[in-house]
């Protein structure tokens, strides 16, 4: 079946809103999930490491309080199914909606692309029990700014995927 048509006139509609909605609930709590646990990190994990930069302190990437198990399926996740609100119902929705909908997946983008760079350049400083107290300090800040970031373009995403579904004055 073709793509339906894009409608430059396009008004959200109770019928759009009802079948969007299990897939934008879903969407809005793991966006939600993915905030939240930055906002953990930034204000519990981040500061203590700041106060008390202790080399080798971060559990493994795979171990027993390990933040991957956390993030790995949530964020990736939450990326697909924007990127599936916006195939499936692109076309059908408003101009602004549309926009809107991109910028947000630009923002969940621009966040995986840091959070990707925290993982794998960041993060192992802070497991390696060689490096000095002033490195691990140095990173925990650079890890503070980075991932401040990534929770103002989370709420973005959040706010540009979720705003529509409220009535325009």
């Amino acid at each position: 079946m073709p793509p339906p048509k894009i409608q430059r006139d396009a008004t959200v509609t109770v019928e759009l809103l009802r079948r969007t909605g299990a897939l934008s609930i879903c969407l809005t709590a793991l966006l939600c999930m993915w905030l939240f646990g930055n906002l953990y990190e930034a204000l519990v994990w981040n500061l203590q490491l700041i106060a008390d930069p202790r080399p080798g302190a971060l559990v493994g990437a795979f171990a027993v309080g390990s933040p991957v198990y956390y993030y790995l399926p949530w964020a990736p996740l939450s990326v697909v199914l924007a990127v599936i609100l916006q195939s499936r119902f692109g076309a059908i929705v408003p101009v602004h909606v549309r926009r809107a909908w991109t910028g947000g997946i630009g923002c969940l983008v621009f966040a995986v692309i840091i959070k990707v760079f925290l993982i794998t350049q960041v993060n192992p400083t802070f497991r390696d029990p060689t490096v000095s107290s002033g490195v691990v300090h140095d990173r925990a800040v650079m890890w503070a700014f980075a991932n401040g970031t990534v929770i103002v373009a989370v709420a973005a995403a959040l706010l540009l995927l979720t705003r529509w579904r409220r009535p325009r004055s």
